[in-house]
C-alpha cells in the first residue's frame, strides 16, 4: 500500500533526516535594515523564519543567496533552509503569506536536495537600478530622484568599461582587506531610458559590499559634469575608493534575479 506523504514525513523524522526547501521571495525593502537579521533591527531574515517557525513548530534558520542592504528591494530573492519536518510547497507559501507582513510575499517554493545551496549554488546574480528624472509620487520609494542634466550616451560608454573579469576595490563600501576578495566577472551592464526613468542593469558572477550603487553613483557624477572626477577606468585601476563618486540611494536598487545555470541563462 502506498505511503501517504506525511506517514513517510513521520518515519524520515524518526531515522534523523532532514527536508530541504528552497523559497524565492519578493520584499519592498524601504523599512528594512537589510536582509540578513541583526539584533534588534527590523530584517527580512527574522520576519521570514518568524513565520516559518509558527509553520514548522520548530526554530528555522534561512540561508540566504545575496544580503541585502537596508532599503535595498528584491524581485526574486532565494534563500533555503532545512526542517524535520515535511510540509506540502504549496502549503508553505500560502501559510507563511498569511503571517508575513505585507511587504514580504513567498511567490514560491519548493523541495531541494541536499545539494542546493542557496548562496554557493548560485552562478550569477542581476540587479536593477531607477532614477526618476521627474518629480514622483507613486513609486517613489523605488527610485533615486535625480534632476541634473545626464549625458545619456556617455553613461551607456561607461558601463560598458566594467564588462570582464576585474577588480572592484574602488567600488567597495569599506576600506579593502586582505580577507576580502574584489574579484567579479561582469557579464552585462548597461543603461537605458525607459520614459522618464533611466534604468540600470547588471549581471555579474558576484558583488563586493556597496558596488553596484558606488558604480552607479560614480557613472552619474561624471555623466552629470562633476568637477575633479577622474577617468572612469582611472578609477577602477586606482583600487581606492576615496576616488570614487557618489554612493547612490538604497531606494533605487532591487536584486532582480538569482540564476543557478551559467550564463546567459534567460
Amino acid at each position: 500500500m502506498p505511503i501517504h506523504p506525511i506517514e513517510l514525513a513521520d518515519k524520515l523524522v524518526r531515522s534523523g533526516d532532514k527536508y530541504r526547501y528552497r523559497l524565492d521571495l519578493q520584499y519592498d525593502g524601504t523599512e528594512f535594515s537589510g536582509m540578513q537579521w541583526q539584533p534588534r533591527k527590523r530584517t527580512v531574515q527574522k520576519c521570514l523564519e518568524d513565520a516559518l517557525e509558527i509553520l514548522f513548530c520548530s526554530k528555522v534558520r534561512v540561508i540566504t543567496s545575496s544580503r541585502t542592504d537596508a532599503g535595498v528591494h528584491a524581485e526574486r530573492q532565494v534563500v533555503h533552509f532545512d526542517s524535520a519536518k515535511w510540509r506540502k510547497p504549496s502549503s508553505i507559501v500560502r501559510a507563511c503569506n498569511v503571517t508575513l507582513p505585507p511587504d514580504i510575499r513567498i511567490v514560491h517554493a519548493e523541495e531541494v536536495d541536499a545539494g542546493f545551496h542557496a548562496r554557493f549554488s548560485a552562478k550569477w546574480r542581476a540587479y536593477r537600478y531607477q532614477i526618476a528624472q521627474v518629480p514622483v509620487a507613486i513609486g517613489r520609494q523605488f527610485v533615486w530622484q535625480y534632476f541634473k542634466q545626464v549625458d545619456t550616451p556617455r553613461l551607456c560608454s561607461l558601463a560598458g568599461v566594467i564588462i570582464g573579469n576585474h577588480n572592484f576595490t574602488a567600488f567597495a563600501h569599506e576600506s579593502p582587506t586582505e580577507k576580502h576578495n574584489y574579484e567579479c566577472t561582469v557579464y552585462r551592464s548597461e543603461w537605458r531610458q525607459v520614459g522618464d526613468l533611466l534604468q540600470y542593469e547588471i549581471d555579474a558572477s558576484r558583488y563586493v559590499h556597496g558596488m553596484v550603487r558606488m558604480l552607479v553613483g560614480t557613472m552619474i557624477d561624471i555623466a552629470s559634469g562633476r568637477e575633479n572626477m577622474l577617468d572612469f577606468d582611472k578609477i577602477m585601476k586606482s583600487m581606492d575608493n576615496r576616488f570614487a563618486g557618489t554612493k547612490a540611494p538604497p531606494s533605487g536598487l532591487t536584486l532582480s534575479r538569482i540564476a543557478y545555470r551559467e550564463w546567459p541563462d534567460f
